[in-house]
């Protein structure tokens, strides 16, 4: 088995918060290596997928650069790349056959974004045995190529199972044996397919009330707007990401330059998605952001008795609410604050979500609580 190096030449990723694709880097073909490498040194992670030439494309990043330090792995490994390797997709299965997965316990954590899931991702990175990484992003690729028609579904469970396989092996190390996954928004339309993978999986959904989300979300995302006119051009292509785009595009504001009704689209679409894998049968332990702010040791030690994690580290874990989780990243508080993002009027934000919130058949509020919900002792 052997795979190709691709020595870097430059970096031309257009926005740090874009999905990840091999087109990030320029490049030229290098030596042929074995394809068994990837799994020798630790420094090597799964970047993207190249889907047109069926390889996936691995990263080599300093040693002393670890992933899930990350407030978001995509970044880092695009920041620090030293150089690539392509493994064709036939060479990752048989890795993945040839090698035990090191995951003794998978966990994996969806959420409506800006919801404080980078935190919680580094609470979880205080315990000794996990190793949490906070979105790698070749899922979100994923995301796009899946058939709404399902017609490919096997093809990607399959192609979910190895990758998740081949992130345990090069990140797991020592005494780490619990893999935890925290994604991007999106990802959770991979809910069923990753639950048909790993069925045995730990499974959280962090959410929070949706006029906070927006109010975040302008602050953090101000590219967006710039970004409207294409989205509102190319319905069928977001819709993968966002489905209720697609049903809401006759009133959403694509005019908005704090856009909003995409916001609100996005929320409603992640918690109508957990809502159908709950029907679906798939057990979720959803919590809060309100609730873990109010209650840390309360809500951590609960969500460690749901993921089998010691409870005695509790304590230790919970010292990351002390710092900023985005500390390492372009969405840290103080690049927020200072960004000059003025904030509309809460009215007027109010009145544009609940526009689309009174069509939506279940979700009509802005604070819904959906069920499977992990509530304080006191609630």
């Amino acid at each position: 088995m052997s795979s190709k190096i691709l020595h870097i030449q430059g970096k031309q990723r257009p926005d740090l918060l874009s999905i990840v694709k091999l087109q990030d880097f320029d490049y030229i073909e290098g030596e042929d290596i074995e394809s068994k490498t990837i799994l020798e040194k630790s420094n090597i992670s799964l970047y993207c997928l190249d889907l047109q030439n069926q390889k996936a494309i691995f990263v080599e990043t300093p040693s002393n650069i670890f992933l899930a330090d990350a407030s978001f792995v995509h970044q880092t490994q695009y920041e620090y790349a030293q150089k690539l390797i392509a493994v064709p997709f036939q060479d990752l299965f048989q890795l993945a056959e040839a090698w035990e997965s090191p995951i003794k316990q998978l966990v994996i954590v969806y959420s409506v974004g800006r919801c404080g899931s980078t935190l919680l991702s580094k609470v979880f990175n205080q315990v000794d045995s996990v190793v949490s990484l906070s979105e790698p992003d070749f899922f979100s690729q994923i995301v796009a190529i899946r058939n709404t028609d399902g017609s490919n579904d096997q093809e990607i469970t399959q192609l979910l199972k190895i990758c998740i396989v081949l992130l345990g092996k090069t990140t797991l190390k020592g005494e780490s044996s619990c893999l935890i996954i925290k994604l991007r928004s999106f990802c959770i339309e991979l809910g069923d397919l990753i639950y048909k993978a790993y069925p045995d999986a730990k499974v959280l959904f962090l959410y929070r009330n949706l006029e906070d989300v927006v109010k975040s979300s302008i602050r953090a995302f101000v590219f967006l707007s710039t970004m409207l006119p294409t989205i509102a051009q190319n319905i069928d292509v977001y819709s993968k990401f966002i489905p209720l785009l697609k049903d809401y595009a006759n009133y959403i504001d694509f005019n908005d330059p704090n856009a909003i009704d995409v916001y609100t689209a996005s929320w409603l679409s992640v918690m109508q998605r957990y809502l159908l894998l709950r029907q679906q049968g798939i057990t979720i332990c959803a919590l809060r952001y309100e609730d873990l702010l109010a209650n840390p040791h309360q809500m951590v030690t609960s969500i460690f008795k749901y993921c089998d994690l010691p409870t005695d580290e509790v304590h230790q874990a919970c010292e990351a609410f002390k710092t900023d989780a985005h500390s390492n990243s372009n969405l840290s508080w103080k690049k927020i604050n200072n960004n000059g993002v003025e904030i509309p009027d809460a009215s007027k934000i109010r009145q544009k979500i609940e526009k689309l919130l009174n069509r939506h058949p279940e979700i009509k509020q802005s604070n819904f609580i959906v069920p499977g919900t992990l509530l304080l002792a006191n609630d």
